[in-house]
């Protein structure tokens, strides 16, 4: 089994709602003769095998439609339309099925066409039409039969309910009802910059957090490779998309952006940030690079899982560091030590305000460094000695912080 039986499907034809019954007996009778062929039938190698487990109730791709205040259509996702409003973005391939499922042997289980560059999901397909107080994510959102069939995937739904879950918060923290976000560009930006801060993807929208005081600092690095400076940290983009299924080209932000450090030169590397007046720190944000051009699911697919690593942090990614900062007597005091970091986005709140003219991180170890001997890094955007971050911020105190 390669990619497991995810073409046992039928009912695309009967309602879903009201004939869900029918619908489900069907498909146990189709998934106990698919059981039936591959433990009786020879060739399959089954003949000891036992059925441990399988799922009692239909899942539905789709059934009703809600309607927001945009549905989101098949032009919008092929020509990449973009939103003012826009909280997540898409890309997958517009993936239809055929109504009949397996009734029709002579079909493809499913057709894909491919959309040709990323494209925005507007806030307003999350906003009901007819309620001032509604709000949709994943699978929810108002769109037509074609563009749902792009958006409905898992990692497309998350992204939406991110993006909806942020503009919930903004609004109940504010007293605004969500039909009135959309109105206002001011709501809108400070929604995308909040999602922004977060580590979201918004096509052609950086973030320029203004509270962030890395920005007030002379930024210095052990090394830095050509296409990788210090100063790619302050870009505001945290992904790179460009090439033909990326970002639309009028909407594309080329470079790395991120800083690499040169590869020739062994670890530990480190950031350093000088600032011309001490200054209270409350907060610190380190983006990682976890390698996201790089498939890590959960796959019965032998070809995709040879491309992944499990059971360990990607290779690029940061395993152990440390956070000092220059103190009132000129010592580098430790902040923060961590010997067993995985995820892309790390951030430290100081127990107590630290008073520092400057802030050092060293990176000790990669991942890529403490693979097991033997593994081969087949990845062409890897060099095993790079440290690669992509944003670094830092904080003042808030009004109430002590």
């Amino acid at each position: 089994m390669v990619d497991g039986y995810w073409w046992m499907e039928w009912g695309g034809q009967l309602d879903t709602i009201k004939e869900n019954e029918e619908i489900r007996d069907e498909l146990l009778a189709i998934l106990m003769g698919v059981w039936n062929h591959i433990k009786n039938q020879p060739g399959h190698g089954a003949e000891n095998w036992a059925l441990e487990w399988f799922g009692f109730l239909p899942g539905k791709r789709e059934s009703r439609r809600f309607v927001g205040q945009h549905v989101l259509t098949e032009n919008d996702v092929m020509r990449s339309r973009p939103f003012d409003d826009a909280i997540a973005y898409g890309g997958w391939p517009i993936d239809t099925h055929p109504p009949e499922g397996v009734d029709r042997p002579e079909d493809s289980p499913c057709i894909q066409a491919p959309v040709p560059q990323l494209y925005d999901i507007p806030l307003r397909s999350c906003i009901a039409r007819d309620f001032t107080n509604l709000l949709f994510a994943g699978r929810h959102i108002s769109a037509t039969h074609l563009a749902f069939a792009s958006t409905r995937v898992m990692a497309t739904c998350s992204l939406v309910g991110q993006g909806v879950g942020t503009a919930a918060a903004y609004a109940v923290t504010r007293d605004l009802l969500p039909a009135d976000l959309p109105v206002s560009p001011q709501h809108l930006r400070e929604i995308q910059q909040e999602l922004l801060r977060q580590d979201v993807y918004l096509i052609g929208n950086p973030l320029f957090d203004a509270d962030d005081i890395i920005r007030q600092s002379r930024i210095s690095a052990s090394s830095e490779a050509s296409e990788g400076s210090s100063q790619n940290i302050l870009s505001g983009q945290n992904r790179c998309v460009q090439g033909s299924r990326g970002a639309p080209v009028d909407r594309q932000l080329p470079g790395t952006h991120r800083w690499i450090s040169d590869p020739e030169q062994d670890t530990p590397q480190w950031l350093q940030f000088d600032w011309e007046q001490p200054l209270a720190l409350a907060k610190l944000v380190i983006v990682f690079d976890t390698g996201l051009h790089r498939h890590l699911t959960l796959t019965q697919s032998d070809a995709y899982a040879r491309g992944m690593y499990w059971g360990t942090g990607q290779p690029e990614t940061v395993k152990r560091f440390r956070v000092e900062g220059l103190n009132s007597q000129d010592t580098w005091e430790v902040l923060a030590n961590e010997d067993h970091h995985y995820q892309r986005l790390w951030s430290y709140e100081c127990p107590k305000l630290a008073t520092i003219s400057a802030l050092k991180i060293t990176f000790v170890e990669t991942w890529g460094q403490n693979l097991t001997p033997g593994t081969e890094i087949k990845d062409p955007h890897i060099r095993q000695q790079a440290i690669r971050i992509i944003r670094v911020s830092t904080y003042p105190p808030q009004k109430g912080d002590a």
